[in-house]
């Protein structure tokens, strides 16, 4: 199962600069992750949809393609939502980024899981993996090297990458890897080591509407 696959049939669909994203509100985003996360040898990629990704698919067709098996949550930001209207797009009425949905998963996620952080810089992985052992403690938090050989499963692995380049190098490399689950964070959780704290999910200060978690 994945971006490409059986269950956008069943997610409400839309697409967004010519890709399929999941036009879910939390709860139903997050149950739909989680029940992903369960499936360890189906393996399904996460990513997010923002301006970021959004601009380089549109002159990266390698990437767009990349983009395409992927199941995409949709971002928000200014940005976004100007270059949504100049195209005549209509954003999704709510929106995900990295910040919000990882912690908030990892919240969500009520029974412990093992879980792999992965980036090519290792003391970045390693202050995410302390970040998240306080935030979600009753989850297995374990830093996947660069140079590691990778042996052992994992129920979710979340990708730290600063690049296109580096998120293509680190997605290759877990390929053989068994997981049920890759969330493509690219450097959206860089806020969690700089002395920010966790409480990253939707504020009422913001725009997006808060999970439930009911």
């Amino acid at each position: 199962m994945n971006a490409s696959g059986d269950f956008l049939a069943s997610v409400s669909p839309r697409t967004l600069f010519g890709q399929r994203v999941c036009d879910l509100g939390w709860n139903a985003a997050l149950g739909l992750v989680e029940s992903l996360v369960a499936l360890r040898g189906n393996r399904t990629t996460l990513g997010f949809l923002d301006e970021r990704t959004a601009f380089r698919q549109m002159v990266d067709p390698a990437y767009r393609s990349q983009l395409g098996r992927r199941m995409l949550l949709p971002g928000g930001g200014r940005a976004f939502r100007v270059l949504s209207k100049v195209r005549g797009e209509k954003p999704a009425p709510v929106c995900f980024s990295a910040k919000t949905f990882v912690p908030a998963l990892l919240s969500f996620l009520e029974k412990s899981h093992r879980i792999g952080i992965a980036g090519e810089d290792g003391g970045r992985a390693e202050a995410l993996r302390e970040h998240f052992a306080r935030h979600a403690p009753w989850h297995q938090m374990v830093v996947i090297a660069p140079d590691q050989e990778i042996s052992r499963r994992f129920d979710l692995i979340i990708v730290d990458a600063a690049s296109i380049a580096q998120e293509r190098r680190i997605e290759r490399r877990l390929a053989s890897v068994r997981t049920g689950l890759v969330v493509m964070a690219g450097s959206g959780l860089s806020a969690f080591i700089q002395g920010r704290t966790a409480g990253s999910v939707p504020t009422a200060a913001t725009s997006q509407p808060l999970p439930s978690f009911a």
